[in-house]
Protein backbone atom coordinates (compact mmCIF):
# COMPACT_ATOMS: atom_id res chain seq x y z
CA UNK A 1 0.00 0.00 0.00
CA UNK A 2 1.15 3.65 -0.26
CA UNK A 3 0.48 6.95 1.44
CA UNK A 4 0.64 8.42 -1.99
CA UNK A 5 -3.47 9.00 -2.14
CA UNK A 6 -4.17 9.73 1.37
CA UNK A 7 -7.00 12.43 -0.34
CA UNK A 8 -8.72 9.44 -1.86
CA UNK A 9 -8.27 7.00 0.72
CA UNK A 10 -5.59 3.27 0.24
CA UNK A 11 -4.50 2.53 -2.71
CA UNK A 12 -2.83 -0.77 -3.91
CA UNK A 13 1.33 -0.49 -4.54
CA UNK A 14 2.46 -2.67 -7.40
CA UNK A 15 3.49 -5.40 -4.94
CA UNK A 16 -0.57 -6.00 -5.25
CA UNK A 17 -1.70 -4.46 -8.18
CA UNK A 18 0.79 -6.36 -10.63
CA UNK A 19 0.49 -10.12 -9.95
CA UNK A 20 -3.34 -9.94 -9.41
CA UNK A 21 -3.28 -8.35 -12.76
CA UNK A 22 -1.56 -11.09 -14.36
CA UNK A 23 -3.92 -13.35 -13.00
CA UNK A 24 -6.85 -11.17 -14.24
CA UNK A 25 -5.20 -11.04 -17.92
CA UNK A 26 -5.90 -14.85 -17.50
CA UNK A 27 -9.96 -15.02 -17.84
CA UNK A 28 -9.59 -12.06 -20.18
CA UNK A 29 -7.63 -13.61 -22.64
CA UNK A 30 -10.41 -16.40 -22.83
CA UNK A 31 -12.95 -13.86 -22.57
CA UNK A 32 -11.98 -12.29 -25.37
CA UNK A 33 -11.50 -15.38 -27.59
CA UNK A 34 -14.74 -16.51 -27.22
CA UNK A 35 -16.72 -13.46 -27.85
CA UNK A 36 -17.64 -14.61 -31.34
CA UNK A 37 -16.61 -11.80 -32.71
CA UNK A 38 -14.38 -9.08 -33.19
CA UNK A 39 -16.49 -6.41 -31.86
CA UNK A 40 -17.73 -8.55 -29.20
CA UNK A 41 -13.91 -9.14 -28.17
CA UNK A 42 -13.15 -4.99 -28.60
CA UNK A 43 -16.23 -5.21 -26.10
CA UNK A 44 -14.65 -6.73 -23.63
CA UNK A 45 -11.39 -6.28 -23.82
CA UNK A 46 -12.41 -1.99 -23.51
CA UNK A 47 -14.38 -2.39 -21.00
CA UNK A 48 -11.67 -4.73 -18.58
CA UNK A 49 -8.94 -1.92 -19.42
CA UNK A 50 -10.94 1.00 -18.33
CA UNK A 51 -11.80 -1.20 -14.48
CA UNK A 52 -8.45 -2.12 -14.44
CA UNK A 53 -7.02 1.34 -15.09
CA UNK A 54 -9.20 2.25 -11.94
CA UNK A 55 -6.67 0.39 -9.51
CA UNK A 56 -3.58 2.69 -11.06
CA UNK A 57 -4.73 5.94 -10.53
CA UNK A 58 -1.90 6.57 -8.82
CA UNK A 59 0.03 6.40 -12.14
CA UNK A 60 -2.48 6.67 -14.70
CA UNK A 61 -3.53 10.01 -13.50
CA UNK A 62 0.16 11.64 -14.06
CA UNK A 63 1.03 12.83 -17.42
CA UNK A 64 2.91 10.28 -19.08
CA UNK A 65 2.76 11.82 -23.01
CA UNK A 66 2.16 15.48 -24.49
CA UNK A 67 0.80 16.51 -21.21
CA UNK A 68 -2.25 13.72 -20.97
CA UNK A 69 -2.54 11.44 -18.56
CA UNK A 70 -2.52 7.60 -18.28
CA UNK A 71 -6.47 7.46 -18.50
CA UNK A 72 -6.51 10.11 -21.35
CA UNK A 73 -4.13 7.96 -23.61
CA UNK A 74 -5.52 4.55 -23.16
CA UNK A 75 -9.16 6.26 -24.35
CA UNK A 76 -7.86 7.97 -27.06
CA UNK A 77 -5.64 4.73 -27.90
CA UNK A 78 -9.32 2.47 -27.53
CA UNK A 79 -11.16 5.25 -29.34
CA UNK A 80 -8.45 5.20 -31.90
CA UNK A 81 -8.20 1.22 -32.61
CA UNK A 82 -12.21 1.18 -32.34
CA UNK A 83 -12.28 3.42 -35.16
CA UNK A 84 -9.61 1.97 -37.51
CA UNK A 85 -10.32 -1.78 -36.94
CA UNK A 86 -14.04 -2.54 -35.72
CA UNK A 87 -16.44 -0.08 -36.42
CA UNK A 88 -18.15 -0.44 -39.76
CA UNK A 89 -18.04 3.53 -41.57
CA UNK A 90 -21.56 2.27 -42.30
CA UNK A 91 -22.93 2.28 -38.82
CA UNK A 92 -21.51 5.75 -38.22
CA UNK A 93 -24.53 7.12 -40.06
CA UNK A 94 -26.98 5.59 -37.73
CA UNK A 95 -29.84 8.13 -37.03
CA UNK A 96 -29.32 7.27 -33.32
CA UNK A 97 -26.37 8.92 -33.40
CA UNK A 98 -26.95 12.42 -34.56
CA UNK A 99 -27.63 14.50 -30.97
CA UNK A 100 -24.04 12.85 -30.12
CA UNK A 101 -22.88 14.80 -33.28
CA UNK A 102 -24.61 17.70 -32.29
CA UNK A 103 -23.23 17.57 -28.89
CA UNK A 104 -19.25 17.18 -30.47
CA UNK A 105 -20.05 20.03 -32.75
CA UNK A 106 -21.19 22.41 -29.91
CA UNK A 107 -18.48 21.58 -28.00
CA UNK A 108 -16.04 22.25 -30.61
CA UNK A 109 -18.16 25.64 -31.03
CA UNK A 110 -18.11 26.84 -27.83
CA UNK A 111 -14.69 25.72 -27.25
CA UNK A 112 -13.69 27.79 -30.38
CA UNK A 113 -16.29 31.17 -29.47
CA UNK A 114 -14.35 30.84 -25.82
CA UNK A 115 -11.13 30.44 -27.01
CA UNK A 116 -9.95 27.00 -25.47
CA UNK A 117 -9.58 24.36 -28.47
CA UNK A 118 -8.32 21.85 -26.04
CA UNK A 119 -11.39 21.42 -24.25
CA UNK A 120 -13.73 21.29 -27.22
CA UNK A 121 -10.81 17.89 -28.51
CA UNK A 122 -10.94 16.60 -25.04
CA UNK A 123 -15.46 16.51 -24.76
CA UNK A 124 -14.88 15.07 -28.50
CA UNK A 125 -12.51 12.17 -27.67
CA UNK A 126 -15.37 11.40 -24.82
CA UNK A 127 -18.06 11.25 -26.96
CA UNK A 128 -16.06 9.57 -29.59
CA UNK A 129 -15.30 6.97 -26.97
CA UNK A 130 -19.30 6.51 -25.98
CA UNK A 131 -19.56 6.11 -29.86
CA UNK A 132 -17.25 3.37 -30.42
CA UNK A 133 -18.79 1.88 -27.33
CA UNK A 134 -21.99 2.08 -28.82
CA UNK A 135 -21.65 0.51 -32.09
CA UNK A 136 -19.09 -1.86 -31.31
CA UNK A 137 -22.09 -3.39 -28.97
CA UNK A 138 -24.73 -3.06 -31.76
CA UNK A 139 -22.05 -4.76 -34.29
CA UNK A 140 -21.42 -7.58 -31.84
CA UNK A 141 -25.08 -7.83 -31.31
CA UNK A 142 -26.22 -8.14 -35.28
CA UNK A 143 -22.98 -10.72 -35.38
CA UNK A 144 -24.64 -12.83 -32.18
CA UNK A 145 -28.25 -11.80 -31.28
CA UNK A 146 -28.02 -13.83 -28.32
CA UNK A 147 -25.60 -11.87 -26.92
CA UNK A 148 -23.31 -14.70 -26.14
CA UNK A 149 -20.57 -11.84 -25.98
CA UNK A 150 -22.34 -10.14 -22.98
CA UNK A 151 -21.67 -13.48 -20.75
CA UNK A 152 -17.95 -13.21 -21.36
CA UNK A 153 -18.15 -9.29 -20.73
CA UNK A 154 -18.72 -10.26 -16.94
CA UNK A 155 -15.22 -11.48 -16.41
CA UNK A 156 -14.33 -7.47 -17.41
CA UNK A 157 -15.95 -6.51 -14.42
CA UNK A 158 -13.65 -9.08 -12.28
CA UNK A 159 -11.05 -6.22 -11.68
CA UNK A 160 -13.29 -4.28 -9.40
CA UNK A 161 -15.03 -7.09 -7.44
CA UNK A 162 -11.32 -8.79 -6.75
CA UNK A 163 -9.57 -5.37 -5.65
CA UNK A 164 -12.75 -4.76 -3.46
CA UNK A 165 -12.97 -7.91 -2.25
CA UNK A 166 -8.78 -7.21 -1.21
CA UNK A 167 -9.69 -4.02 0.92
CA UNK A 168 -12.45 -6.15 2.79
CA UNK A 169 -9.81 -8.51 3.53
CA UNK A 170 -7.46 -6.40 4.68
CA UNK A 171 -9.74 -3.97 6.43
CA UNK A 172 -8.56 -0.79 3.93
CA UNK A 173 -11.67 1.10 3.64
CA UNK A 174 -11.95 4.88 3.10
CA UNK A 175 -13.92 7.61 4.64
CA UNK A 176 -17.18 8.09 2.66
CA UNK A 177 -17.54 11.45 0.49
CA UNK A 178 -20.02 12.75 3.36
CA UNK A 179 -17.40 11.82 6.20
CA UNK A 180 -20.14 10.06 8.12
CA UNK A 181 -18.84 6.58 7.78
CA UNK A 182 -16.65 3.95 5.45
CA UNK A 183 -16.89 2.62 1.56
CA UNK A 184 -14.90 -0.05 -0.09
CA UNK A 185 -13.22 0.67 -3.03
CA UNK A 186 -10.31 -1.24 -3.95
CA UNK A 187 -8.44 1.10 -3.83
CA UNK A 188 -9.84 2.98 -6.30
CA UNK A 189 -9.57 6.55 -6.66
CA UNK A 190 -12.60 7.45 -5.61
CA UNK A 191 -16.53 5.94 -5.03
CA UNK A 192 -18.07 7.74 -8.26
CA UNK A 193 -16.60 6.36 -10.67
CA UNK A 194 -16.20 2.67 -8.65
CA UNK A 195 -19.74 2.31 -8.25
CA UNK A 196 -20.71 3.88 -11.89
CA UNK A 197 -18.05 1.01 -13.50
CA UNK A 198 -20.09 -1.69 -10.98
CA UNK A 199 -23.51 -0.42 -12.39
CA UNK A 200 -22.15 -1.36 -15.90
CA UNK A 201 -21.65 -4.54 -14.41
CA UNK A 202 -24.72 -5.04 -13.33
CA UNK A 203 -26.13 -3.90 -16.31
CA UNK A 204 -24.11 -6.51 -18.51
CA UNK A 205 -25.44 -9.14 -16.21
CA UNK A 206 -28.76 -7.82 -16.44
CA UNK A 207 -28.58 -8.62 -20.87
CA UNK A 208 -26.11 -11.83 -20.41
CA UNK A 209 -29.25 -13.88 -20.96
CA UNK A 210 -27.36 -16.95 -22.26
CA UNK A 211 -25.07 -17.07 -19.59
CA UNK A 212 -25.43 -19.93 -16.81
CA UNK A 213 -28.32 -18.67 -14.48
CA UNK A 214 -26.37 -19.96 -11.38
CA UNK A 215 -23.46 -17.73 -12.32
CA UNK A 216 -25.25 -14.60 -13.86
CA UNK A 217 -27.47 -14.94 -10.76
CA UNK A 218 -24.14 -14.90 -8.82
CA UNK A 219 -22.97 -11.73 -11.16
CA UNK A 220 -25.68 -9.73 -10.34
CA UNK A 221 -25.62 -10.35 -6.80
CA UNK A 222 -21.97 -9.79 -6.47
CA UNK A 223 -22.38 -6.91 -8.22
CA UNK A 224 -25.27 -5.11 -6.31
CA UNK A 225 -23.42 -5.91 -3.50
CA UNK A 226 -20.35 -4.03 -4.31
CA UNK A 227 -22.68 -0.80 -5.19
CA UNK A 228 -23.72 -0.86 -1.50
CA UNK A 229 -20.47 -1.53 -0.16
CA UNK A 230 -19.24 1.53 -2.37
CA UNK A 231 -21.53 3.60 -0.86
CA UNK A 232 -21.86 6.02 -3.46
CA UNK A 233 -25.96 7.36 -2.46
CA UNK A 234 -26.26 8.49 -5.99
CA UNK A 235 -25.73 5.25 -7.85
CA UNK A 236 -27.66 3.09 -4.75
CA UNK A 237 -30.40 5.31 -6.40
CA UNK A 238 -29.89 4.64 -9.85
CA UNK A 239 -29.15 1.12 -9.23
CA UNK A 240 -33.01 0.85 -7.90
CA UNK A 241 -35.26 0.86 -10.60
CA UNK A 242 -32.69 -1.00 -12.86
CA UNK A 243 -32.74 -3.93 -9.95
CA UNK A 244 -36.34 -3.98 -9.54
CA UNK A 245 -36.86 -4.15 -13.08
CA UNK A 246 -34.31 -7.50 -13.06
CA UNK A 247 -35.90 -9.23 -10.17
CA UNK A 248 -39.99 -8.41 -11.43
CA UNK A 249 -38.86 -9.83 -15.18
CA UNK A 250 -36.86 -12.64 -13.53
CA UNK A 251 -39.62 -14.02 -11.51
CA UNK A 252 -42.34 -13.63 -13.97
CA UNK A 253 -40.06 -15.27 -16.67
CA UNK A 254 -39.24 -18.06 -14.57
CA UNK A 255 -42.61 -19.99 -14.89
CA UNK A 256 -45.05 -21.39 -17.17
CA UNK A 257 -46.25 -18.39 -19.96
CA UNK A 258 -49.55 -19.05 -18.46
CA UNK A 259 -48.84 -18.61 -14.85
CA UNK A 260 -47.32 -15.33 -15.91
CA UNK A 261 -50.34 -13.49 -14.92
CA UNK A 262 -50.33 -14.03 -11.36
CA UNK A 263 -46.68 -14.08 -10.69
CA UNK A 264 -46.47 -10.87 -12.24
CA UNK A 265 -48.91 -9.44 -9.44
CA UNK A 266 -46.61 -11.74 -7.04
CA UNK A 267 -43.42 -10.14 -8.26
CA UNK A 268 -44.80 -6.52 -8.26
CA UNK A 269 -45.98 -6.82 -4.85
CA UNK A 270 -43.37 -8.30 -3.57
CA UNK A 271 -41.42 -5.72 -5.31
CA UNK A 272 -43.21 -2.82 -3.47
CA UNK A 273 -42.39 -4.64 0.03
CA UNK A 274 -38.70 -4.61 -1.17
CA UNK A 275 -38.29 -0.71 -1.95
CA UNK A 276 -40.29 -0.35 1.37
CA UNK A 277 -37.50 -1.93 3.50
CA UNK A 278 -35.03 0.12 1.02
CA UNK A 279 -36.67 2.89 1.97
CA UNK A 280 -36.24 2.10 5.61
CA UNK A 281 -33.09 1.06 5.33
CA UNK A 282 -31.62 3.58 3.49
CA UNK A 283 -34.09 6.56 4.94
CA UNK A 284 -30.97 8.79 6.94
CA UNK A 285 -28.78 8.83 3.77
CA UNK A 286 -31.64 10.11 1.73
CA UNK A 287 -33.25 12.51 4.50
CA UNK A 288 -31.92 15.84 2.77
CA UNK A 289 -32.61 14.44 -0.98
CA UNK A 290 -36.36 14.40 0.52
CA UNK A 291 -35.65 17.65 1.82
CA UNK A 292 -34.44 19.47 -1.15
CA UNK A 293 -37.19 17.40 -3.34
CA UNK A 294 -39.81 19.16 -1.57
CA UNK A 295 -38.61 23.10 -1.98
CA UNK A 296 -35.89 22.67 -5.07
CA UNK A 297 -36.34 26.28 -5.72
CA UNK A 298 -35.69 27.22 -2.25
CA UNK A 299 -32.11 25.94 -2.71
CA UNK A 300 -31.27 27.45 -6.10
CA UNK A 301 -30.26 30.47 -5.13
CA UNK A 302 -27.28 32.88 -5.02
CA UNK A 303 -24.27 31.07 -3.66
CA UNK A 304 -23.79 33.84 -1.25
CA UNK A 305 -26.84 33.26 0.26
CA UNK A 306 -26.61 30.08 1.73
CA UNK A 307 -26.45 29.38 5.55
CA UNK A 308 -24.32 26.64 7.24
CA UNK A 309 -26.83 23.97 7.32
CA UNK A 310 -27.85 24.65 3.53
CA UNK A 311 -24.17 24.21 2.58
CA UNK A 312 -23.94 20.70 3.92
CA UNK A 313 -27.41 19.48 2.15
CA UNK A 314 -26.73 16.69 -0.48
CA UNK A 315 -22.88 16.96 0.46
CA UNK A 316 -23.33 20.05 -1.28
CA UNK A 317 -24.86 19.73 -4.12
CA UNK A 318 -27.89 22.60 -4.33
CA UNK A 319 -24.58 25.13 -3.26
CA UNK A 320 -22.40 23.08 -6.43
CA UNK A 321 -25.38 23.49 -8.76
CA UNK A 322 -26.17 27.22 -7.95
CA UNK A 323 -22.60 28.47 -8.19
CA UNK A 324 -22.63 27.11 -11.62
CA UNK A 325 -25.95 28.32 -12.77
CA UNK A 326 -25.40 31.73 -11.25
CA UNK A 327 -21.85 31.81 -13.24
CA UNK A 328 -23.50 31.15 -16.32
CA UNK A 329 -26.25 33.52 -15.90
CA UNK A 330 -23.49 36.27 -15.58
CA UNK A 331 -21.73 35.40 -18.70
CA UNK A 332 -22.35 36.72 -22.13
CA UNK A 333 -25.67 36.60 -24.53
CA UNK A 334 -23.76 34.12 -26.94
CA UNK A 335 -22.62 32.10 -23.45
CA UNK A 336 -25.82 31.99 -22.57
CA UNK A 337 -26.86 30.03 -25.94
CA UNK A 338 -23.43 28.35 -26.51
CA UNK A 339 -21.60 28.28 -22.94
CA UNK A 340 -18.37 28.97 -21.28
CA UNK A 341 -16.53 25.94 -23.09
CA UNK A 342 -16.48 22.43 -22.64
CA UNK A 343 -14.22 21.84 -19.15
CA UNK A 344 -14.04 25.26 -18.62
CA UNK A 345 -14.84 24.90 -14.76
CA UNK A 346 -11.21 23.34 -14.34
CA UNK A 347 -9.61 26.16 -12.69
CA UNK A 348 -12.44 28.51 -11.67
CA UNK A 349 -14.81 25.43 -9.35
CA UNK A 350 -13.11 23.22 -6.68
CA UNK A 351 -15.61 21.02 -7.72
CA UNK A 352 -17.28 19.32 -11.17
CA UNK A 353 -20.96 20.67 -11.52
CA UNK A 354 -21.92 17.04 -9.98
CA UNK A 355 -25.41 17.24 -12.62
CA UNK A 356 -24.80 16.75 -16.58
CA UNK A 357 -27.83 19.48 -17.27
CA UNK A 358 -26.30 21.72 -14.99
CA UNK A 359 -22.80 21.27 -16.40
CA UNK A 360 -23.92 21.24 -20.02
CA UNK A 361 -25.75 24.73 -19.11
CA UNK A 362 -22.65 26.01 -18.22
CA UNK A 363 -20.29 24.16 -20.82
CA UNK A 364 -22.97 24.43 -23.95
CA UNK A 365 -25.62 26.73 -23.13
CA UNK A 366 -29.12 26.49 -24.05
CA UNK A 367 -27.94 24.63 -27.27
CA UNK A 368 -26.35 21.99 -25.42
CA UNK A 369 -29.20 21.37 -23.27
CA UNK A 370 -31.22 21.34 -26.04
CA UNK A 371 -29.02 18.39 -27.79
CA UNK A 372 -28.68 16.45 -24.33
CA UNK A 373 -32.47 16.22 -23.52
CA UNK A 374 -32.59 15.22 -27.79
CA UNK A 375 -30.19 12.57 -26.70
CA UNK A 376 -32.11 11.01 -23.71
CA UNK A 377 -35.46 11.15 -25.44
CA UNK A 378 -34.09 9.81 -28.61
CA UNK A 379 -32.72 6.89 -26.93
CA UNK A 380 -35.56 6.23 -24.07
CA UNK A 381 -38.01 6.20 -27.50
CA UNK A 382 -35.81 3.79 -29.26
CA UNK A 383 -35.82 1.77 -25.81
CA UNK A 384 -40.25 2.13 -25.61
CA UNK A 385 -39.97 0.42 -29.17
CA UNK A 386 -37.61 -2.30 -28.89
CA UNK A 387 -38.53 -6.19 -29.49
CA UNK A 388 -37.66 -7.51 -26.39
CA UNK A 389 -36.96 -6.87 -22.79
CA UNK A 390 -38.33 -3.59 -23.26
CA UNK A 391 -39.58 -3.21 -19.55
CA UNK A 392 -35.57 -3.83 -18.46
CA UNK A 393 -33.91 -1.50 -21.16
CA UNK A 394 -36.43 1.58 -19.75
CA UNK A 395 -35.66 0.74 -15.97
CA UNK A 396 -32.12 1.16 -17.42
CA UNK A 397 -32.27 4.22 -19.34
CA UNK A 398 -34.21 5.76 -15.94
CA UNK A 399 -31.23 4.77 -14.12
CA UNK A 400 -28.53 6.28 -16.37
CA UNK A 401 -31.44 9.72 -16.09
CA UNK A 402 -30.98 9.85 -12.04
CA UNK A 403 -27.27 8.96 -12.22
CA UNK A 404 -27.51 12.45 -14.24
CA UNK A 405 -29.08 14.44 -11.85
CA UNK A 406 -26.44 13.86 -8.87
CA UNK A 407 -22.99 12.83 -10.65
CA UNK A 408 -21.77 13.55 -14.09
CA UNK A 409 -21.32 10.10 -16.16
CA UNK A 410 -20.70 11.77 -19.50
CA UNK A 411 -17.83 13.40 -17.58
CA UNK A 412 -16.55 9.44 -16.41
CA UNK A 413 -15.20 7.28 -18.94
CA UNK A 414 -16.81 4.82 -16.67
CA UNK A 415 -20.11 6.45 -17.28
CA UNK A 416 -19.90 6.86 -20.74
CA UNK A 417 -18.93 3.48 -21.41
CA UNK A 418 -22.46 2.46 -19.52
CA UNK A 419 -24.70 4.52 -21.68
CA UNK A 420 -22.29 3.81 -24.83
CA UNK A 421 -22.90 -0.38 -23.92
CA UNK A 422 -26.69 0.42 -22.94
CA UNK A 423 -27.33 2.54 -26.11
CA UNK A 424 -25.80 0.04 -28.51
CA UNK A 425 -27.71 -2.81 -27.18
CA UNK A 426 -31.15 -0.59 -27.98
CA UNK A 427 -30.15 0.82 -30.91
CA UNK A 428 -29.95 -2.71 -32.05
CA UNK A 429 -33.58 -3.74 -30.51
CA UNK A 430 -35.47 -0.76 -31.80
CA UNK A 431 -33.93 -2.07 -35.24
CA UNK A 432 -34.78 -5.33 -34.53
CA UNK A 433 -38.37 -4.41 -34.01
CA UNK A 434 -38.83 -2.81 -37.38
CA UNK A 435 -37.69 -5.59 -39.19
CA UNK A 436 -40.59 -7.51 -41.26
CA UNK A 437 -40.97 -11.10 -39.49
CA UNK A 438 -41.11 -13.66 -42.18
CA UNK A 439 -44.83 -14.55 -43.43
CA UNK A 440 -44.97 -18.61 -42.64
CA UNK A 441 -47.36 -18.82 -45.38
CA UNK A 442 -44.54 -18.02 -47.68
CA UNK A 443 -41.56 -20.32 -46.54
CA UNK A 444 -44.03 -22.96 -46.61
CA UNK A 445 -44.81 -22.02 -50.77
CA UNK A 446 -41.48 -21.26 -51.30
Amino acid sequence: MTAQALPYGPAFGPGILLPVTMLLLVPLVIAARRAGSIAGAFVVVALWLRTTAGAYHLYMFQPLAGGLSGNALLSIGVTGFGLLFVVRPANLALKWLLPVYALIILALLSASLNGDAAGGVNAAVKYAYMIVIMIAVFQALRSDPEARFLSWAMVSFLPLLVFQALSLALNLPKGSEDGDGLVWIGGYNHEAAFSVALLTGFLVGCFARSAPRAVRVAFLAATFLGILLAGYRTTILALAPLALAVFLSGLTMSVRRDQRGPMAVTAMVAGVLLVAVAALLYRESFTDLAAFLADPAGLIKPPRDFDLLERQVMSGRPLIWSSYIYAWANGTPLQHLFGLGPESWEGVFKVYPHNTLVATLYELGWFGIAAMVALWTVMFAAAASAQGERFKLLAAHFAFFLLNMATMPFWQVEGLAFYGLLCGYTIYAARAATRPRPDPLRLIHS
